[in-house]
């Protein structure tokens, strides 16, 4: 489809319709996970819809670097079995993860629930996996950017580095991409959500520590001003390190790296030199986005602000938000009441964000007032304790059923 394709007038703003064109700009999991939902659906309801996906990078072979640690939680396999229909990569698998290792300044504990295991994969990788399955599904890929879009009346006009393109409805699937995300507010009411930044590098020990560092990540709530977290996540042959914070730099990273109780985690100094790693720099969304859906306009995941408070778990809501998006357009429409359905599906993540901002002020409390390793101490004689360290780090459970928990039990 290109500038000369006309659009049907005459469709409505009620659910999808045959030769109806759904536009998704971002080809990553919010994405793909969208268009492989609606081909399905589309699909079991004998509706003919075109879907076109606008990926400006090349995730094949490609050198881009995603700022997730790539890292595949629980219940991620159920999501593409039951909901996808889609096989879940265990070959891609680089470490089984069983659980985490939190640390404070002297204190340390090991955190496993009672939980499927995770898997830590090479992102990029994943993320042509899924663009990949959504192709074969009956998706057309245009390998560009998108420049600008206009959401008008009787549809919406998507101008790419290669053309422009006419759809009935467009879908936000850019997660913290600044230049796309501006593109959607000067067209709509659309504003991105607050963010934190990180710096991720990695470091490639012999293969002897690798065999030796164990199936766990290590989690740091450092007293450093700058930085609210940090994690060391084994992969195949590497570490990979992350941390977070609202100004991090390539300066904070280095402290990082510095800090005593991160150098007994990593390989002997010796080894490696920090002058030598790559860094790389990205977002995290830690609050909802404001006018996130609208008439012939929805947006899913990280654009969204849609994750889990405290700890992420982006992929699976990225792919969960995408698959109710495509629910709503199917079942309900494309406008901005029909997208109010896709909100109420959505409320058991938005509802737990403001529980998840008053526990990372604690936390964040706590760290720098050295006080986690009287928590840790204490997570180390109390199950229960240790329970909730786990749900907060794992996000195997909402934050509101941590709490809920944390007074019953004290």
């Amino acid at each position: 489809m290109n500038d000369e394709t006309s659009l049907n007038s005459s469709h409505s703003l009620g659910p999808l319709e045959d030769d109806m064109v759904v536009a998704i700009v971002g080809g990553g999991p919010s994405g793909s996970g969208c268009a492989i939902a609606l081909l399905k659906l589309a699909k079991q309801k004998g509706v003919n819809v075109k879907v076109i996906i606008f990926e400006g990078k090349v995730f094949k072979k490609s050198q881009h670097y995603n700022q997730c640690a790539g890292v595949l939680s629980p219940p991620l396999d159920k999501i593409l079995t039951d909901d996808l229909k889609l096989d879940f990569p265990y070959d891609m698998t680089q470490k089984v993860i069983d659980g985490y290792i939190l640390h404070g300044l002297e204190n340390s504990i090991v955190l496993n629930g009672d939980h499927a295991p995770s898997h830590a994969v090479r992102r990029v990788n994943f993320d042509e996996y899924l663009l990949h399955t959504a192709e074969n599904r009956g998706a057309e890929l245009v390998q560009a950017r998108v420049t600008d879009i206009e959401i008008q009346t009787d549809g919406v006009r998507i101008y790419a580095e290669n053309g422009n393109y006419k759809a009935d409805v467009v879908v936000g699937a850019f997660g913290l991409d600044d230049g796309t995300g501006k593109l959607f507010e000067r067209d709509t009411p659309y504003q991105q959500p607050r963010f934190l930044n990180a710096i991720v590098t990695k470091i490639h020990p012999d293969e002897e520590f690798m065999n030796n560092f164990g199936f766990n990540i290590h989690a740091f709530l450092p007293i450093a001003k700058e930085i609210e977290f940090g994690a060391v996540t084994p992969k195949l042959n590497h570490l990979t390190i992350n941390i977070a914070g609202s100004e991090v730099n390539t300066i904070q990273m280095d402290k990082f790296l510095n800090l005593s109780e991160v150098r007994e985690v990593l390989p002997p100094s010796d080894t490696w030199d920090s002058n030598e790693l790559n860094y790389y720099k990205g977002r995290f969304p830690i609050g909802l986005a404001k006018g996130y859906y609208g008439d012939r306009y929805v947006i899913l995941g990280d654009a969204a602000g849609m994750v889990r408070p405290f700890k992420g778990k982006g992929i699976n809501s990225g792919i969960l938000t995408g698959i109710r998006a495509a629910t709503v357009m199917l079942e309900n429409g494309i406008s901005r009441k029909a997208f109010k359905h896709y909100v109420r599906m959505c409320s058991k993540l938005t509802n737990d964000m403001p529980y998840g901002k008053v526990l990372r002020f604690l936390t964040l409390r706590l760290a720098k007032m050295k006080m986690m390793d009287p928590v840790i101490e204490l997570a180390g004689k109390r199950r229960d304790v240790a329970k909730m360290l786990f749900d907060c780090v794992s996000a195997n459970d909402s934050i509101k059923n941590v709490y809920i928990h944390m007074l019953k039990h004290n």
